[in-house]
């Protein structure tokens, strides 16, 4: 008999699981924001991981020859820039999140990664909330940051992105910006990086005006009935 839970919310290190059903070709969702207290550890505060039948969104480092890469380069969140480097995620921080379950297994999330960041100036706030059920993700991410830093919203999928304006379809996940509305988006391979290390694996890089993204994740029939170049 298939448990009636669909979520697991494992609050001590901050790690959520939900499943849009228990049938073979639901849609998975992991998502952390918790504890970040081992310097083995990842900086993967307020990153999510996508399945359904396959991998749709997951860190790079699935595919890499070491496994190890703890850098938020690798990993599904939004990357924030000064100088040309990014802000790092420190250790000793703990992040939160609130998980409101709804009707038919839906999921809201809202998750506090601000002290992720320890109180670095450069990102002063950031909030991502996810909204989960009929195999449909949405991701809202507000933040504040300092003069100079470039935001990034981003995504690994193992498929490479075909962009199309404010969309993208990576193999069967379609992957649609809502806000901000002068988004460009723009693919990087992680083999033209560096092939030794990473074996396949791309990321979908999203860029653009404001204090906040907002991006759906879906199956890829209703958006490309129209053609897709």
């Amino acid at each position: 008999t298939p448990p009636t839970a669909l979520y697991h919310h494992a609050t001590g290190p901050g790690h959520l699981f939900a499943r849009s059903d228990w049938s073979r070709d639901a849609m998975w969702l992991a998502f952390v924001a918790g504890r970040y207290n081992q310097s083995h550890a990842h900086q993967d505060q307020g990153a999510f991981t996508l399945f359904m039948r396959d991998f749709l969104a997951v860190t790079e480092n699935v595919f890499t020859h070491s496994g190890i890469q703890q850098g938020a380069e690798v990993h599904n969140l939004v990357r924030f820039v000064s100088g040309g480097a990014t802000v790092r995620q420190r250790e000793g921080t703990t992040s939160t999140m609130t998980v409101t379950p709804g009707a038919g297994g839906a999921l809201a999330v809202d998750a506090n990664l601000t002290p992720s960041f320890a109180g670095n100036a450069a990102v002063t706030m950031w909030r991502r909330q996810l909204t989960f059920g009929n195999r449909q993700l949405r991701v809202r991410d507000t933040f504040s940051k300092g003069a100079g830093v470039e935001a990034i919203f981003q995504v690994n999928t193992p498929v490479r992105p075909v962009v199309n304006g404010r969309v993208a379809r990576a193999g069967d996940l379609v992957i649609t910006v809502v806000t901000p509305a002068d988004a460009t988006l723009s693919v990087v391979d992680w083999r033209a990086i560096d092939a030794s290390e990473y074996n396949s694996g791309f990321r979908l890089d999203v860029r653009g005006s404001g204090s906040e993204f907002v991006v759906e994740f879906g199956g890829n029939d209703a958006v490309f009935s129209a053609g897709f170049e």
